[in-house]
């Protein structure tokens, strides 16, 4: 299969009109992608969501590169470590923005790979020289039946000095990855609302070793204390299930702010997610931080604060989307390339 994979690649073809829709598209992608500064030879991290694949130009491909790979520079370069192939397939700069595209196929055959696979914090590329501004960003682009291949599209963005972007043409790249992630579950909260009115007036507090946290408040938390531990609720104090493996352990307020703690009952080695505190009117309540910590028995926990008043939290609403379990594959994949004008 993967050879006539390999064949209908080769056979694309592209008109001059196809081309520019594609570029469109790579100035204007339809999935969210996050990004973030980094130095150029640091290691950029995200999470990754899954992607759906789809069939096009004739070929069962991921969905963007079917579209872009003529566009593409080819590479085809891999690397196999534990029984998973990485290949670099294609890369291309243009106007400063260096893309490559990225497959993930198993050596041993099955449908691991089918489970969502994710880089981890752990995806690395190194090139001959530096830079102030580095924009990384990789999408998944989901799994891939008649290649057998998972797909990503990494995008990564430099400057230098001078805020001029940085020429990547003639230049080596090695493009590493040292983790694996897959096999997790995904569940949704579609609405719940909790009795409020049983939530404890003043809840009991402790200091946590702070692992991460997100927000614009994150940095000025008003509950640090020392030696990276902060504030946060006692575990236990509020228990209400909200999904399979993901439960609330503790709620109230601390000062002005109402703080909502999740507890992971499944220990994985990425458990995260996102809860929505909705008002009866279905507005968002902000939520200017949020912390991750982690009990002494390994169990995770994020704490969300949000700025309601107790008046104000009666008829509101939780939503939100939690990813738990998987396992890690440490290894060692790398492929280093270079591209030309």
């Amino acid at each position: 299969m993967r050879s006539h994979y390999k064949q209908a690649m080769d056979a694309l073809a592209l008109s001059p009109e196809a081309r520019g829709r594609i570029q469109d598209k790579l100035s204007h992608p339809r999935r969210r992608v996050r990004f973030r500064p980094a130095a150029v030879a640091a290691a950029a991290v995200l999470v990754l969501a899954l992607g759906a694949t789809a069939a096009a130009g004739g070929a069962a491909l991921h969905e963007l590169p079917a579209a872009i790979i003529q566009s593409l520079q080819p590479v085809r370069l891999s690397d196999t470590d534990k029984g998973i192939t990485m290949t670099v397939q294609s890369a291309a700069v243009e106007d400063g923005v260096f893309r490559a595209y990225i497959t993930l196929t198993d050596e041993r055959g099955g449908d691991r790979l089918a489970q969502g696979v994710d880089f981890r914090d752990s995806y690395r590329i190194d090139a001959p020289f530096s830079a102030d501004l580095l924009a990384c960003g990789c999408e998944p682009l989901g799994y891939d039946a008649f290649s057998e291949s998972y797909g990503y599209l990494v995008t990564i963005g430099a400057k230098d000095g001078a805020g001029h972007p940085v020429d990547f043409s003639g230049k080596k790249f090695t493009f590493s990855v040292r983790k694996l992630l897959w096999g997790q579950t995904r569940g949704q909260l579609a609405a719940l609302r909790p009795d409020w009115s049983t939530v404890p007036p003043f809840p009991a507090d402790t200091a946590r070793y702070i692992l991460g946290g997100s927000g614009e408040g994150f940095q000025t938390y008003s509950g640090w204390t020392s030696g990276g531990e902060a504030l946060v609720l006692q575990p236990g104090g509020w228990e209400l299930q909200i999904t399979d493996g993901v439960s609330i352990s503790a709620a109230g307020f601390m000062g002005e702010q109402f703080h909502l703690q999740v507890r992971f009952d499944v220990t994985g080695p990425d458990d995260h997610g996102q809860v929505n505190l909705l008002t009866p009117e279905g507005g968002e309540v902000p939520c200017p931080v949020s912390l991750s910590f982690r009990d002494g028995d390994g169990t995770k926990y994020d704490e969300h604060v949000y700025d309601i008043s107790f008046e104000d939290l009666s008829g509101c609403t939780l939503t939100g989307e939690f990813t738990t379990g998987g396992y890690l594959l440490d290894g060692d994949w790398k492929v280093t390339f270079m591209l030309e004008d």
